[in-house]
């Protein structure tokens, strides 16, 4: 039960994000948005709302970890115990993914999914 539950978190993560209604959440919709407010300077509602948007990806990430720990699999990724992630933790996290030069995140990708290949890369499991 535990399986298809997280297997319906991350479906539904993935597929909201990738059937929005306004314009859809790939990376390169995404870096367009933080390039464009790098150069005229981002708003605080703005920014305030990628914040809250990763916020919301990231959480659903942890829910699934959360699951899958509770049935002794092993985590997508391995956040120390006193580590608690927030919005500017999650930007800055897919930012320095997104735009480091040997990126290999592709711009059709769902910003959730960068986000989850984000999150592996920082946090490892060992």
């Amino acid at each position: 039960m535990r399986a298809v539950i997280s297997g319906m978190a991350l479906t539904l993560i993935l597929w909201t994000v990738s059937h929005a209604q306004e314009q859809p959440r790939t990376v390169g919709v995404y870096k367009d948005h933080i390039s464009a407010d790098r150069k005229k300077g981002a708003t605080v509602d703005h920014t305030l709302h990628h914040m809250l948007y990763l916020t919301g990806i990231g959480d659903g990430f942890r829910i699934i970890n959360k699951h899958r720990l509770a049935r002794g699999e092993s985590p997508l990724y391995c956040v120390p115990d006193d580590t608690l992630l927030g919005g500017a933790d999650y930007m800055k996290i897919l930012d320095n993914a997104l735009f480091r030069t040997d990126s290999s995140i592709e711009n059709h990708l769902p910003v959730a999914e960068a986000m989850l290949i984000a999150l592996v890369a920082e946090y490892p499991c060992e």
